[in-house]
């Protein structure tokens, strides 16, 4: 199992490396360091602070920063009428377009195509993000035998990734989740799970999010006490083996962040399930931990 974890921490940090071509850009007195999305006569180019994006298109030696702006409620879509004003030369049209960067992406595309006959589309790049977080805490195993709802420590890593553009309330995280014995109570488990992740108050600072655990496969070694009519332990079964389950259990949790590319987070897991029973214990399950851009 030792040998496991290590491959599968290696396997999260190589898959997270991602190369991005930046460069700097002065513009209205705002020195801005703008991702290119889109090399074409219409260039698209955008930048990300505090989960706000803003947009650019370049046309010759005009740069513009496209609006959208919102009042009483409403946004205004100014960037339509923008996009509609520097495409006059070319059949493309703007009412469908959205204020995402896929959307305004493949506009762009569909412009150079019309204006440069050996224009080849830019390809489709990934704007998924990715976060690597380390975690400890404490749990009384609910969903276990625990018959002295004795406290137990965990240790775990979790591989979070999502789209701060498209959908930036919504994650999918896979978590790596150690529990270890006690004196008393001799049950571990090593937890392989895939989980959603909902943000239902998003601010640039922290956010409160809701968990579900969707699937879990894990490898677990108890102790299982046999007992007579009269409750009395008479024998001592040691039960180990792989289980899999889809549990639909939920939990709540916070990210406060501390630097631009890192956060604290702190988490009560496991408070209720769909699928699994509880073994009448109230849920003791805390984490505290420390989450990082990749």
């Amino acid at each position: 199992m030792q040998k496991l974890k290590l491959l599968f921490i290696f396997i999260l940090l190589f898959a997270g490396s991602r190369l991005s071509a930046q460069e700097i850009y002065i513009i209205e007195q705002d020195t801005l360091e703008l991702q290119r999305e889109v090399k074409g006569p219409l260039s698209l180019f955008w930048n990300e602070k505090d989960h706000s994006y803003r947009y650019f298109v370049q046309k010759g030696d005009r740069m513009v920063e496209l609006r959208n702006t919102r009042e009483g409620g409403a946004y205004q879509e100014e960037y339509k009428e923008q996009l509609k004003n520097l495409t006059t030369d070319a059949q493309v049209k703007t009412g469908d377009v959205l204020f995402v960067l896929y959307s305004l992406k493949h506009f762009v595309n569909r412009y150079n195509a019309q204006v440069q006959e050996d224009y080849e589309y830019n390809a489709s790049t990934s704007n998924i993000k990715y976060r690597l977080g380390l975690f400890t805490g404490i749990s009384n195993n609910k969903y276990t035998e625990n018959p002295d709802n004795t406290i137990a420590p965990i240790l775990g890593l979790e591989f979070e990734f999502f789209d701060p553009n498209l959908a930036p309330r919504h994650a999918a995280f896979i978590q790596l989740r150690q529990s270890f014995k006690r004196e008393d109570y001799r049950y571990s488990s090593t937890q392989l799970s895939l989980n959603y992740r909902f943000r239902a108050l998003y601010f640039p600072g922290f956010d409160l999010h809701i968990d579900t655990e969707l699937a879990t496969l894990y490898y677990s070694e108890d102790n299982v006490y046999i007992r007579n009519d009269e409750g009395e332990i008479t024998a001592i079964k040691e039960e180990d083996g792989f289980t899999f389950t889809a549990p639909f259990s939920f939990g709540v949790g916070t990210e406060i962040k501390i630097t631009e590319a890192s956060f604290i987070t702190l988490s009560y897991n496991d408070i209720v399930s769909i699928a699994l029973d509880g073994n009448g214990s109230f849920p003791v399950d805390f984490t505290v931990g420390y989450k990082f851009r990749l």
